[in-house]
């Protein structure tokens, strides 16, 4: 189902209008511009800033942080596009939510930024002129892209609650394939074939979702545990001002922030496959399972990813062992390479 999500990205129409090599050479020319814009003016004069902006590790963070920004902006258009389209992955929402959630979600990135601005946290004391207003440039980049995101996981969290509410409904109300197929008797197929379909376009969207913030978190851990490079080559006796916990804990915070987001939709989704099953394969009059009960709900437990344990399910690895995996790469390596 992953792979199945992924092949819809790729082949949205608004990626598919522009010809590959145009594709690679904008995100290139995207990469580069960044680069020279993080590094304009970036020397303060001195002897020490002028070594110490041509250095590598300098490059290198502009390199990943530039990396990080196209990232972001991809993740964004992204977004958008789920936005445009939301009955692709499952989602049916009125206009007006939609515009509510984004407003939402907007206001809490203003929110973030205003009290970045208020409240600046202290950089690492680096050579470079404005260095504040670069890193921080990077960070709205990542703010802005998790907008779009955020509201399309408020909307597909909205939608699972929603199917639940539909069964309850007045019978004279508008109903959907999914309160119908848990109206029909058992064994009927009429509405059961797309409530399952619907709960998999949302279990694809779950997925993507989940992939498109660890990707996200993961460029921004990156570029923390690049500038820590940087500071620990200009000033290699005071690598404990920076430690690596500090890169660490950034990556285990944006995992915990992660979870926060996403588990609430995930908890929502599987309440409804599991509902769904339940009235598929309901037990036994008698409560004896037989072997073909047991073999018809399995093999729709499987299709519906209820099989999975917390450990082995995709959503656990991307959203939490990836941000800290990364994180501990981005804290260490330049350690061990030194």
């Amino acid at each position: 189902m992953a792979e199945r999500g992924a092949r819809v990205i790729a082949e949205e129409t608004f990626w598919l209008r522009i010809p590959p090599p145009v594709r690679s050479g904008l995100l290139l020319a995207l990469l580069f511009g960044f680069a020279a814009l993080l590094g304009l003016a970036d020397s303060n004069g001195t002897k020490a800033s002028d070594q110490f902006t041509g250095s590598v590790p300098w490059t290198v963070w502009r390199g990943i942080a530039s990396a990080a920004l196209v990232t972001f902006l991809v993740l964004g258009v992204q977004a958008t596009r789920v936005l445009q389209h939301p009955g692709r992955w499952g989602i049916e929402a009125a206009p007006s939510r939609r515009r509510r959630y984004l407003l939402s979600a907007a206001m809490g990135a203003i929110a973030l930024a205003a009290y970045r601005l208020i409240s600046p946290a202290t950089g690492p004391d680096l050579p470079v002129q404005n260095l504040s207003l670069r890193t921080t440039t990077v960070l709205i980049g990542g703010m802005l892209a998790s907008v779009p995101w955020l509201t399309v996981v408020w909307l597909a969290h909205a939608e699972c609650r929603d199917l639940g509410k539909a069964v309850t409904r007045r019978p004279q109300a508008p109903i959907d394939e999914y309160a119908a197929a848990l109206q029909d008797e058992p064994g009927e197929t009429v509405h059961f074939r797309r409530a399952v379909e619907r709960l998999l376009q949302l279990w694809q969207l779950l997925l993507v979702c989940v992939g498109a913030f660890t990707v996200g978190v993961v460029a921004a851990v990156a570029t923390s545990g690049a500038l820590r490079g940087a500071f620990v080559a200009a000033h290699p006796d005071r690598s404990d001002e920076f430690p690596p916990a500090n890169v660490l804990l950034y990556g285990a915070f944006f995992a915990l922030a992660l979870s926060i987001i996403t588990l609430p939709l995930a908890a929502s989704w599987r309440a409804r496959a599991q509902e769904l099953v339940e009235h598929g394969c309901p037990l036994p009059a008698d409560g004896r399972p037989t072997a073909e009960w047991a073999e018809d709900r399995a093999r729709l437990e499987t299709l519906l990813h209820l099989d999975l344990s917390i450990l082995r399910n995709p959503l656990t690895a991307l959203s939490v062992l990836a941000p800290l995996l990364i994180s501990a790469l981005a804290a260490f390596l330049p350690q061990i390479a030194g």
